[in-house]
């Protein structure tokens, strides 16, 4: 999910199934205009013609990230229908052009699933940490992806060769270029995490936030009172001790950063995989204390959904839900969490959320000289087109008219005598 040109997006995934058949898959993309009011329940989603499944890849479990600078959304990653072979190059969407296309950056990184990224602002790169690889990520064609591989290590996708080279200036970096950092190790109780998420504070530290880790053939999920911390300037990692409401051990939740607070909603045990959580936690990254938030009005529990920070909004959309009657299923409400009111509320208002946020600053904005120019023209167009009309009109009047006859030469002469002895 993404938020770009005043609109929230959700691209691809598949339906509550696990299996990657073609039909599984949700080959669409669609969006709901955050400049106006939202509803909770059946918000306006609109499909978008653009990203037909001509255009968009079939992914699912996938990862984007939104560089604003060049307007392209950029999926990494996913599981891949059956059948289906990894791609040349990585597909983009542009924003201002609203299409999806081939990028010029080839899809060279191992592909994965259930890892995270995030985009370093300055650098334009992509940081891409943890995941599996297995048949279901493009037909089983990545090295030792038919064995389950977990990974362990950073990868850094150039994304941006100019930006990337003007901030590491002893860098050549290329468009497209992997780096494997190669800076201190990661630490061995998160190698090979995945079902995890990673928020990057201050665009240098990729916070990561629970998951699990294969050990001894079975899950162990990361606690929430230790968390391991990836300085992506420096390639070092530290932990961090954290106090208060501990969260308890989940995987496959969301988290969404607002000022210097991370959030985190939802989740399920993946030793069960029915425990599921609707719960919401506040880490406050100055103290590192976590809060448990009173959460009036929540959403059923789920798991591999969503969540975006708009505003004073934390925003929840779709994932594998848990519902009271104990069936499992998806919708397609939108949640609206209130941080201010701290409960989740039935109605989203843009009022007071900037333009910047909505990432609608790069229109062309009206002002009073804007306004003036467009007068003036408007003007002279009306001038012109009342010119042309005049025209016509008296084109048309000149020919209905009738025309007097012209006088034989007799007749001029005999009325010239006429007149001639009038005057006698």
């Amino acid at each position: 999910m993404e938020i770009f040109d005043g609109q929230m997006c959700v691209f691809g995934g598949k339906s509550v199934s696990t299996s990657v058949n073609i039909d599984d898959f949700l080959l669409d993309y669609r969006c709901v205009d955050v400049t106006k009011t939202v509803e909770q329940a059946q918000p306006k989603w609109k499909l978008q013609n653009s990203a037909s499944q001509f255009a968009m890849p079939p992914l699912a479990q996938h990862t984007t990230v939104y560089d604003r600078v060049n307007h392209v959304i950029v999926p990494f990653g996913g599981q891949s229908p059956n059948g289906f072979s990894k791609a040349i190059n990585l597909a983009v969407y542009c924003s201002m052009f609203q299409a999806w296309g081939a990028s010029n950056v080839l899809d060279r990184d191992i592909r994965r699933y259930v890892h995270t990224s995030v985009l370093q602002d300055k650098t334009g790169d992509m940081i891409i940490f943890g995941g599996a690889s297995d048949p279901t990520t493009a037909d089983g064609q990545d090295l030792n992806a038919g064995n389950g591989e977990r990974w362990f290590d950073v990868n850094r996708l150039v994304l941006d060769d100019a930006r990337h080279n003007a901030y590491n200036t002893s860098s050549n970096a290329t468009l497209g270029s992997i780096l494997k950092d190669d800076g201190q190790g990661t630490p061995d109780v998160i190698r090979g995490v995945i079902h995890h998420s990673s928020v990057l504070l201050n665009d240098t530290l990729m916070v990561v936030l629970g998951g699990d880790v294969y050990v001894n053939e079975s899950a162990v999920m990361q606690p929430f009172d230790l968390l391991h911390i990836y300085n992506v300037d420096t390639m070092k990692w530290h932990t961090q001790e954290c106090t208060g409401d501990i969260p308890p051990l989940r995987c496959a939740f969301s988290a969404s950063q607002h000022e210097r607070h991370i959030y985190m909603f939802g989740g399920v045990n993946v030793n069960d995989w029915s425990t599921f959580f609707n719960d919401l936690y506040e880490l406050d990254t100055l103290t590192w204390t976590w809060r448990k938030m009173p959460t009036p009005n929540a959403p059923s529990p789920r798991y591999a959904h969503q969540m975006k920070t708009l505003g004073k909004y934390l925003i929840v959309t779709h994932g594998f839900i848990y519902y009271e009657d104990g069936t499992n299923g998806g919708d397609e409400d939108i949640y609206f969490y209130d941080l201010q009111k701290e409960t989740f509320v039935t109605r989203y208002s843009p009022s007071g959320i900037s333009k910047r946020e909505l990432d609608t600053e790069w229109r062309v904005q009206r002002t009073g000289a804007t306004d003036a120019v467009s007068a003036v023209c408007l003007l002279l167009v009306v001038l012109v087109a009342l010119i042309a009309v005049y025209y016509m009109l008296s084109m048309l009047f000149t020919r209905s008219r009738p025309r007097p006859r012209r006088q034989s030469r007799g007749e001029g002469i005999l009325s010239f005598v006429e007149s001639y002895t009038e005057t006698f």
